[in-house]
């Protein structure tokens, strides 16, 4: 078995947490997208305008969620960046 260097090391540990990391960001979105697509098919069943109004309000607090997991994955993105950055400098 071949023995990795201690940097080489840090960065399939760095990548690992990044991955996981990156699987929470993904299902964090899952969510409100679906609560998102049932709220509005129900609003759209059932048909009454104070049901469809439900259903666009329901959906765009879900929508400011789904904004709000984008900005984390964005910064996510900005940190390994930055990291892979230094890493080149260093």
């Amino acid at each position: 078995m071949r023995r990795l260097p201690v940097r080489e090391l840090a960065q399939q540990s760095g990548r690992a947490e990044f991955a996981e990391r990156l699987d929470m960001a993904l299902h964090g979105l899952c969510q409100p997208l679906t609560v998102l697509q049932c709220r509005l098919a129900m609003g759209e069943l059932i048909g009454e305008p104070d049901a469809m109004l439900e259903a666009i309000r329901e959906a765009l607090k879900e929508c400011v969620r789904l904004n709000q997991t984008v900005g984390t994955m964005r910064t996510m993105l900005q940190q390994v960046n930055a990291d892979t950055k230094d890493e080149r400098i260093g």
